[in-house]
C-alpha cells in the first residue's frame, strides 16, 4: 500500500494538495477545476519536470469519496504497474528517460 487514508480537510487539499512517492512511483493528487485530480509517475523527476506522456491521470468527484477513490486507484496502480515503478527506481537520474 502506498498511501493510507489520513484525515484531511478538502480546504487544504485544494490550496496544498498532496504527493509522495513509493519504490519508483510518485503520485500527486490537486484540485483542478471542480474536479480532484490523481496522478502517477515515475522517478525521479518532481511533477513539473516529468513529460505529460509519462503521467497517468484520474479525475474523481471534489468531495470526501472523490478522496477516497483517489487514494484506491493510487495503491493499485502502485500494484499493476510494480514492474515499471521498480524499473524506474533501478534506472536512477543517470538512467532516466522522463523528464522535459
Amino acid at each position: 500500500m502506498v498511501l493510507n487514508r489520513k484525515p484531511m480537510l478538502l480546504k487544504n487539499l485544494a490550496v496544498y494538495g498532496t504527493n509522495g512517492s513509493k519504490e519508483g512511483m510518485q503520485f500527486v493528487i490537486q484540485k483542478e477545476g471542480d474536479v480532484m485530480a490523481a496522478y502517477t509517475f515515475p522517478e525521479p523527476f518532481a511533477f513539473d519536470y516529468t513529460a505529460e506522456q509519462y503521467k497517468t491521470r484520474r479525475e474523481f468527484s471534489w468531495d470526501d469519496d472523490g478522496y477516497e477513490e483517489a487514494i484506491a486507484w493510487i495503491n493499485s496502480q502502485f500494484e499493476e504497474r510494480i514492474e515499471e515503478w521498480e524499473a524506474a527506481k533501478k534506472a536512477g537520474i543517470s538512467g532516466a528517460v522522463t523528464h522535459i
